[in-house]
């Protein structure tokens, strides 16, 4: 199985009642929690860092081709169309590519796309 293409990450974030933030990368359904949203996107670039690396890494391709349940799909299309997009800190992630073949570049980098829902 050969890798899958990653143009974009997609990130939702979510401000809870309590003021906890909740980073969802819907890419790969992993999620995260900060008492802030400069945090939450902090932890939430180093979970996925360490997730795709590691999958390229094992070859465990099939890890790449999971993905966050449609209803936060749809809630991630809604912020967006309400203009609730999120500049994020940075606007791509750069991931180590594994040392198997020769490269000119020992990372890739994948565009970071974040939008905030409303509070919950």
């Amino acid at each position: 199985m050969s890798a899958p293409k990653l143009r974009a990450l997609h990130y939702l974030y979510t401000v809870k009642a309590n003021r906890r933030v909740i980073a969802h990368c819907l890419n790969f359904d992993l999620v995260t929690a900060a008492p802030n949203i400069d945090e939450a996107e902090s932890r939430l670039d180093a979970i996925v860092s360490v997730y795709v690396e590691r999958a390229i890494q094992c070859g465990d391709y099939s890890a790449l081709n999971t993905a966050a349940p449609e209803r936060f799909w749809e809630e991630f299309s809604e912020c967006l169309r309400a203009g609730r997009v999120r500049q994020s800190k940075r606007q791509s992630l750069q991931i180590k590519m594994p040392d198997v073949l020769p490269m000119d570049q020992s990372h890739s980098t994948i565009a970071v796309l974040a939008a905030t829902a409303a509070a919950a």
